[in-house]
């Protein structure tokens, strides 16, 4: 559905006929989609005239950076930011940087790193903005991004600019908070729908001190990337554990000695696909790890400000781990697979191959919550996973799960995978009926949010098991009152909120939930 003639001319006003375009020889290079048209503006400026211009004339847009995009329906207006890709300032008196959302994660770390500082980096990878929302693993000395990000420039659905925090009090980007008061639940939301309508054009992130070197010594190009040399005071290991409570006690510890750069609960299977360059090796890497390991595991990375501060954290790490019988995996200490691992899991470029591991389709569920208590979730998902793995419908991963702290483990997430190929049917029917059964587990124990308590207690009387799954799945796609009513209703107070910074419907980001 192109555009009347008359309004492309005004959106091509606002950003010169290079950056606008409806020509059908070129949309399928953007997803394929019947877009109206795609723009390119260049500043916040332009992004509110163009917004001010969809709600004229009731055109619904999504702006895009560089991440996965989802669906669209055609008419859609898409938004294309990649030309507002400046870092607009590192401030390392106060330890925040300033981006524009086209700025990737890679590019911004490695000018952070050479001022001796760093930021969370989230799972989905170092190609990513980032100004991207998120967890990762670097969480355990970073927190996620709920807690990272600072002030925000916001443009809002119906073309309004919000400087959120100090930046709206003091034009200063040091806090998302204040003074005055706090849009942060409404910017950084973290419930379904789980995203905000509108454009960020500018967004502060908090950043912290980086032991490492000014230049990371990568070498190789992608997949085999590695490092030349393991920086000095640096060391990355991976221990097994007889038991999940060994393994548990030994996170609490090293959380409480606050001595691990990043800390990682990878399943061997992972491992296996982050030192691996082809599914050959990859197989080959699971089958030899596997016999290495005695029990559950966990990744470590460790990195001291001095040689001393490095020794002490060694002898700390050492005695927790032989303390709980954990024994490292001897093969991973060589200094090649060691820097290998290092590289993967501090420029963050480890999820692609952990996660599309030989199988095709992938289905997850994540939890958060208390570290132990996701932990022993993730177990009876996994061994409800064994029945398909030796039937031959899914991927054989041990039936492992993976998770990490965050904030030296005062919170938890735990994620478990099944890998299968899509175009079987009957492993496409019993990947999702595992998916269904385990998620309304999650939901029914509590471990998706232990806050819950009492309200989804009386509901579960109200309701049969099979009504409890109809109206759980709606959940996902954002249309249960009940299950609202048992998080304080934030489906009603959500669409509150969209009545009000998008009358007319023009941002299906964050879309209401009715």
């Amino acid at each position: 559905m192109a555009l009347h003639k008359d309004i492309y001319r005004e959106f091509e006003d606002v950003v010169g006929p290079e950056y606008i375009c409806d020509d059908p020889a070129i949309m399928p290079s953007y997803h394929g989609t019947e877009f109206a048209a795609v723009i390119l503006p260049e500043n916040t400026a332009q992004v509110q005239a163009i917004i001010k211009l969809c709600n004229k004339h009731r055109i619904p847009f999504r702006p895009v950076c560089t991440g996965w995009t989802g669906k669209f329906a055609p008419g859609f207006l898409y938004i294309d930011l990649r030309r507002m890709n400046r870092i607009i300032e590192i401030n390392e008196k106060n330890m925040y940087a300033v981006v524009e959302p086209y700025v990737i994660t890679a590019q911004l770390q490695a000018e952070l790193m050479k001022r001796g500082l760093h930021l969370n980096v989230k799972g989905a990878g170092s190609n990513c903005s980032a100004m991207l929302r998120g967890h990762g693993h670097l969480d355990q000395t970073t927190s996620g991004d709920d807690r990272n990000h600072l002030a925000i420039e916001w443009v809002t659905p119906a073309g309004d600019i919000v400087r959120s925090g100090s930046l709206g009090s003091s034009d200063e980007w040091f806090c998302g908070d204040g003074p005055g008061p706090s849009l942060r639940s409404i910017l950084t939301s973290a419930v379904p729908p789980g995203v905000t309508p509108g454009v960020f054009t500018k967004a502060a992130m908090k950043v912290y001190h980086w032991p490492g070197p000014a230049q990371f010594p990568v070498t190789g190009v992608s997949p085999n990337y590695q490092l030349s040399e393991i920086p000095p005071n640096m060391m990355a290991r991976y221990y097994s554990f007889p038991s999940v409570e060994k393994m548990w006690q030994a996170e609490i510890k090293i959380g409480e000695a606050e001595i691990a750069f990043e800390l990682m609960g990878f399943n061997i299977a992972m491992v296996a696909a982050n030192i691996s360059t082809s599914n050959e090796q990859e197989e080959e890497n699971f089958k030899r790890l596997s016999k290495e390991i005695q029990g559950p595991g966990f990744f470590i990375i460790l990195a001291g400000n001095s040689a001393a501060d490095f020794a002490y954290k060694q002898r700390v790490l050492n005695q927790i781990v032989n303390d709980n019988s954990g024994k490292s995996v001897t093969s991973l200490e060589d200094p090649r697979t060691e820097g290998i691992l290092l590289c993967q899991c501090i420029r963050i470029s480890a999820s692609i191959r952990e996660t599309f591991r030989p199988g095709g389709m992938f289905k997850s569920i994540p939890v958060m919550g208390q570290r132990d208590l996701t932990i022993r979730w993730a177990i009876g998902a996994g061994k409800a996973k064994e029945p398909l793995i030796e039937k031959g419908l899914i991927v054989d991963d041990g039936g492992a799960a993976f998770g990490w702290g965050v904030e030296q483990g005062h919170l938890g997430k735990t994620e478990i995978f099944c890998k299968y190929d899509p175009h079987n049917e009957v492993a496409n029917q019993a990947v999702e009926d595992w998916h269904k059964e385990q998620s309304d587990r999650a939901f029914r124990e509590n471990y998706f949010a232990l806050l819950i308590g009492q309200a989804v207690e009386d509901w579960h009387k109200e309701q049969s098991d099979r009504a409890f799954k109809e109206r759980y799945f709606a959940l996902l796609i954002g249309q249960n009152a009940e299950i609202g009513r048992a998080l304080s209703n934030y489906d009603k107070w959500w669409n509150e909120i969209q009545k009000s910074f998008d009358p007319n419907r023009v941002s299906p980001e964050g879309g209401a939930l009715v």
